[in-house]
């Protein structure tokens, strides 16, 4: 009997039917492309921000995608030029004329998509600057390797619940900005710094821990100057 909670959860593990893949619409493997400045990959939730302001500034786009919820859904709101491609295919990447574009904005939520993207993009059109979601700062490190511009995908939005967190507890909202603008400059430099010895475990857990001393140390620094004021 102690076996029978497990033996239910194999089985339904085991019986649940495969989710069926949709079928991707004809139109939507057909690519319009007319010159496009940006190549959007990946069109969930910060894709659609990134297309919504580059139409709303009437910059030129399109947008792939591999999954047909999120084309329907992208397709369905504001009729977005979102089509089904995987642009790790050359040809695909012809059919959005990529010569053309300046820009290559990554937003697929898997890391090693985005790094193999970046990769071969650049090998067959050197000319394209990326922007790429990084999930953590390994994935940070080697994006900037390839020539890529990282944005961390969690960072800004951290610093803005830390902010309220600090006013919630009583600082002033000008000294929260302050600390958060101070803990934003000290981490951005850490990063750059750690960037050099991204490859040594062992110095990047040392430059953690000093990382940590120091950024206490400039908050007290931060605290003396306002007076003992917290």
């Amino acid at each position: 009997m102690a076996l029978t909670p497990l033996l239910i959860i194999v089985l339904t593990k085991v019986l649940k039917p495969k989710p069926i893949a949709k079928p991707v619409p004809p139109e939507y493997e057909q690519i319009e492309s007319d010159e496009p400045r940006v190549v959007i990959v990946g069109m969930g939730r910060m894709g659609q921000i990134v297309a919504r302001i580059l139409r709303a500034q009437r910059v030129p786009f399109v947008a792939l995608d591999l999954s047909v919820d999120t084309i329907d859904l992208s397709r369905s709101i504001d009729s977005t030029p979102v089509f089904y491609g995987d642009p790790l295919r050359p040809e695909i990447l012809r059919a959005v004329d990529a010569d053309k574009a300046e820009y290559f904005v990554l937003t697929a939520d898997d890391p090693e998509t985005n790094i193999k993207i970046t990769e071969l993009v650049s090998r067959l059109y050197p000319h394209i600057k990326f922007i790429a979601r990084a999930r953590s700062r390994f994935h940070v490190h080697r994006l900037l390797e390839l020539g890529a511009r990282p944005i961390r995908e969690t960072f800004h939005s951290s610093l803005e619940i830390s902010r309220e967190t600090l006013i919630g507890l009583g600082l002033s909202p000008e000294r929260a900005e302050a600390r958060i603008q101070r803990f934003q400059r000290h981490d951005e430099e850490l990063l750059a710094e750690q960037h050099r010895m991204f490859n040594d475990r062992e110095a990047l857990i040392q430059s953690a821990r000093d990382a940590h001393d120091e950024l206490q140390a400039l908050f007290d620094a931060d605290v003396i100057e306002e007076k003992g004021v917290v």
